[in-house]
């Protein structure tokens, strides 16, 4: 895409508090934790790399989103992963740059026995503070969020 000039000044570190949803039917309350993020440049300024840390239960959970794309079309690819939602795998993800500055980007894994789920990520950018969102998306298209931090500046 070279990232947009909104994404690129994400760069720097930042904090948070991360807010785990297993869904509804789960009877289980949206969980917190402290959340930490790192945003670089990488290749020249084409690419962006969020990585992050939260807790589950506390242990330690860390994942990253590499971010690229089109200036031309907004359309936006990334890159996926994370030790908690999606351990030992990588997930490409495509999407598009959104009015705000900011992405919304689909992937998609396996549940065995299941159609594939998708699982979709927005990167809201705001003034000094970002919020990354992620959504679980049923076979069916129904969606709900799984995961939401609002990043400040720390």
């Amino acid at each position: 895409m070279a990232v947009n000039e909104k994404l690129k000044a994400l760069a720097g570190n930042w904090k948070g508090t991360n807010r785990l949803n297993f869904g509804e039917d789960s009877g289980t309350p949206v969980i917190e934790s402290p959340s930490t993020a790192e945003v670089l440049e990488r290749a020249g300024g084409q690419a962006l790399e969020i990585t992050y840390t939260w807790e589950y239960e506390g242990k330690p959970q860390e994942g990253f989103l590499l971010i690229n794309g089109d200036a031309g079309s907004g359309a936006v690819k990334a890159v996926f992963t994370d030790s908690f939602h999606l351990a030992n795998d990588l997930m490409q993800c495509d999407g598009a740059a959104t009015p705000d500055g900011g992405i919304n980007v689909k992937g998609f894994y396996t549940v065995p026995g299941h159609p594939e789920w998708g699982w979709r990520t927005e990167i809201t950018p705001g003034d000094d503070s970002f919020t990354y969102r992620m959504y679980n998306v049923t076979p069916e298209g129904a969606e709900e969020w799984a995961v939401e931090t609002v990043f400040t500046r720390g």
